[in-house]
């Protein structure tokens, strides 16, 4: 008669290919690294001719580029005038953005938007007071001033408002 608790010699077999079968890895030999190519890269529709980028603000707080597509001018050139980017923040992100979780720092404003500049250097004037505003807020406008007119976020920026003048900056993002 078996003891309570003991295994045959059927059940201390199996017990024993389980237990190598489990230290085995199943068969499954271990291999070296494959290569695989370089980094993911992801395209951002519209292309950079057919968009412009305005800075918004996550809901934690960091600073994000929404693009935004636009059309033809009457010439055919892919034309956005950077009065009308600025313009375009300070209405605030796009519905499919604000559900995304962005929104502005920025008050919204109605008024004459002004931009001129070239690669190197950019001078925006907004119909706001910018002096008091958040450094997010400050940062918006910087950012989206330094890509506009096909920019590469690397111009400095002079922002003018309606109560003066803020140092010249660059864009950090």
């Amino acid at each position: 008669m078996k003891r309570p608790g003991s295994l045959g010699r059927l059940g201390r077999l199996g017990s024993a290919t389980v237990a190598a079968a489990l230290l085995t890895g199943c068969g499954v030999r271990q291999s070296d690294v494959v290569e695989a190519g370089g980094p993911a890269t992801v395209t951002v529709l519209p292309d950079a001719e057919q968009r412009v980028i305005l800075f918004f603000v996550s809901s934690e707080g960091r600073l994000t580029p929404e693009s935004r597509g636009f059309f033809l001018s009457q010439e055919g050139e892919y034309v956005v005038p950077g009065g009308k980017v600025l313009t375009m923040l300070l209405d605030g992100p796009s519905e499919q953005a604000r559900a995304a979780g962005l929104h502005t720092k920025l008050p919204r404003s109605r008024g004459f938007v002004g931009v001129k500049g070239g690669p190197d250097q950019v001078l925006v004037r907004v119909p706001i007071a910018v002096r008091d505003l958040e450094k997010t807020a400050v940062r918006q406008l910087v950012c989206t001033a330094a890509y506009v007119d096909g920019g590469d976020g690397n111009a400095e920026v002079i922002i003018t408002g309606d109560d003066g003048r803020l140092p010249a900056m660059d864009c950090d993002a």
